[in-house]
């Protein structure tokens, strides 16, 4: 079964958190695809993978690097 998620994420500086993240994204391999991308409310998140505890890690790993990039850009 397939799974796929879709998250905003609001950040005060969209572009800089996007910088930090879009090499991690561009990571061939994990099981899940990833897209990254800027939009007007922050980031936004996408994630479609195999299944879904593969999902599920590949959520984990996003909102703690989201989180992590987060801190790094308010410093």
């Amino acid at each position: 079964m397939r799974g796929r998620t879709d998250i905003t994420f609001k950040v005060d500086d969209p572009d800089r958190v996007y910088k930090a993240l879009a090499p991690e994204a561009e990571d061939a391999v994990q099981r899940s695809e990833v897209r990254l991308e800027t939009c007007q409310e922050g980031i936004r998140l996408e994630i479609e993978s195999e299944d879904l505890v593969s999902l599920r890690a590949a959520l984990n790993t996003w909102i703690r690097l989201v989180d992590i990039a987060m801190e790094m850009v308010l410093v």
